[in-house]
């Protein structure tokens, strides 16, 4: 191979290897944001489901309708 052929390849190959890293890098981002969403989403649902008992508590002993202040 001549001069300019090899060494334009030892660049594609530099340029390959950085590539791989980034992916890998960029893969590791999202793999831990999936995990982060999921434990938020967990987290969401439990607070629905204690927002959801709480208000069972509480409206049993309150009326549901709204009644208007005395001065209206």
């Amino acid at each position: 191979m001549n001069e300019t052929l090899l060494a334009r390849l030892e660049r594609l190959e530099a340029l390959y290897s950085e590539q791989e890293y980034t992916v890998q890098a960029l893969n590791d981002v999202v793999a831990s944001q999936d995990r982060e969403i999921t434990n938020l989403t967990l987290g969401i649902e439990r607070l629905k489901e204690q927002l959801k008992a709480l208000r069972a508590e509480t409206s049993s002993g309150i009326s549901s309708e709204i009644e208007k202040p005395p001065h209206y």
